[in-house]
């Protein structure tokens, strides 16, 4: 009986075309990948400045000026035994109270999901500006929920010092000369970045990455929500 044998060629050819069809798939994948990590980069950076603004201003109810040295922020709020600045610094952080909703709701709680939900509904109902307030002292009634709900906000004190795009410290400029103190907060691309990721094959060819500074806030007026 005869051997069938495809002629070489065609091997080659078939070769190629599975070649051509992985390449396609990396060619959509990659930058997508790469476009969904900064798009996550770019919400967390916000989000840690957010938390920083908070912090300081917890720092500022006490001693009436803010501080440059964000370690020096971070652990003022650690280090009240009473609990009661970590507590202000949670509950006057919208974004920080969202993550803490967040992670009882994703990890499927539903005696906290129901406390919280209830809690929010009442707080819109009657328009609250402490309704953070009224639902995180409400779950920390619960030791188990009080010692999740208060890691969540220390580890936010302990990652809130580079941008996770850059690795660099975030910007922070006070003026406590005034009758207002006044606070800036930015994040620290600048065009150096921007032009080590233009030189950059894998990350501006491959992947069509396009950095941008993520933004700034100003005295509690953050940049993003403004364009």
């Amino acid at each position: 009986m005869a051997k069938d044998v495809s002629p070489k060629g065609s091997i080659i050819y078939k070769l190629l075309i599975v070649l051509l069809g992985v390449a396609l798939i990396f060619s959509i994948l990659y930058p997508k990948y790469i476009w969904d990590q900064e798009d996550k980069n770019t919400v967390q950076c916000r989000t840690n400045m957010e938390h920083i603004l908070y912090a300081e201003l917890t720092y500022l109810t006490e001693n009436n000026a803010y501080n440059d040295t964000l370690s020096i922020v971070s652990e003022f709020i650690k280090s009240d035994t009473t609990g009661m600045r970590l507590r202000n610094y949670m509950t006057s952080d919208s974004a920080l109270s969202q993550e803490i909703y967040q992670y009882f709701k994703s990890n499927n709680d539903s005696l906290a999901s129901q406390i919280i939900d209830s809690l929010l509904a009442f707080g819109k109902l009657y328009d609250l500006d402490t309704t953070a307030a009224l639902v995180i002292d409400s779950l920390k009634t619960s030791n188990e929920y009080a010692e999740k709900i208060d890691s969540i906000a220390l580890a936010s004190l302990d990652n809130f010092y580079t941008c996770p795009t850059s690795g660099k410290e975030y910007i922070v400029f006070v003026n406590n000369d005034s009758a207002i103190k006044q606070i800036k907060l930015s994040c620290p691309i600048d065009s150096l970045d921007i032009v080590k990721i233009e030189k950059d094959f894998k990350l501006k060819v491959l992947g069509g990455l396009k950095l941008k500074n993520h933004g700034s806030i100003d005295n509690g007026e953050n940049s993003w929500e403004n364009r």
